[in-house]
């Protein structure tokens, strides 16, 4: 799942109530088709995956340049801003060291967690968060968006030797969501540790059985996963189990939404 809508159409120019929307921006092309076309023997349907998923990850990097550049800047969490929004769901995009580092400690909290399509979501303050990073994204900044706010027009030419991809700007069509935050995620860091600290007894039994301290050395040396068997995409790891950031795919055990108490 992205933080954003995908949506693919045949049309340079799209017709929408707000107005007229340019789809003419060429942001990837690949020549893998072109380049495989006389052999009988390829994965075309596997070729197509791998395409889609570049193409993806192209537009996740245009979204993350795109939220530099618009995302208002505030402290974490900008509950007074948000209170005057319906929505209460959240993608956070982050460093891969920052998200590493607010995993853990989003770990710690009291507050129910679980897991969609490879990602831990939790839920702090009322809201869902989504915990999402990419290589791109840097260290200092955090960026806040409801995955409902932009829409992104993708359309693809193809010819003998190349497959060209053309996108529209990021649309707003969903002026009832709040706008894209960006917070010092160091700052942030420090928020949601403090809170916790102000929490009792904040690590529920069941999550000390769902994700034990690991000591298992012997075994995680011999098991290390370097990419997704599946899509051969990024993975990140839990203790001893992984999941993928690219597709679905993960070997963790089943997580029930749970809250402490329960």
């Amino acid at each position: 799942m992205l933080p954003f809508k995908l949506v693919e159409v045949d049309e340079p120019i799209l017709h929408l109530q707000t107005g007229d929307v340019d789809v003419e921006t060429k942001f990837f092309v690949s020549e893998l088709v072109g380049t495989h076309s006389h052999q009988h023997d390829v994965d075309y349907p596997g070729l197509d995956r791998m395409i889609l998923r570049r193409v993806r990850e192209a537009a996740y990097r245009a979204f993350a340049l795109f939220l530099s550049e618009t995302s208002e800047q505030a402290s974490f969490l900008p509950v007074e801003q948000l209170s005057q929004y319906p929505n209460h769901r959240f993608t956070l995009l982050l460093s891969i060291p920052r998200w590493y580092e607010l995993h853990e400690i989003f770990l710690n909290t009291p507050d129910s967690y679980w897991l969609e399509h490879g990602n831990l979501v939790f839920e702090y303050n009322g809201y869902e968060i989504e915990l999402r990073a990419k290589h791109f994204n840097t260290d200092a900044s955090a960026f806040f968006v409801s995955p409902e706010k932009y829409t992104l027009f993708i359309r693809s030419v193809h010819d003998v030797e190349t497959t060209r991809y053309y996108r529209s700007q990021f649309t707003d069509l969903s002026a009832s969501v709040p706008p894209p935050f960006h917070f010092d995620a160091q700052e942030l860091i420090v928020t949601v540790q403090q809170d916790i600290t102000n929490r009792e007894n904040a690590l529920p039994i069941r999550q000390l059985l769902m994700f034990p301290s690991s000591t298992e050395t012997e075994y995680e040396s011999e098991n290390l996963l370097a990419c997704c068997p599946k899509c051969k995409g990024e993975v990140r790891r839990i203790n001893i189990n992984y999941f993928c950031l690219e597709c679905d795919w993960d070997d963790l055990p089943i997580l029930n939404r749970f809250t402490k108490g329960k």
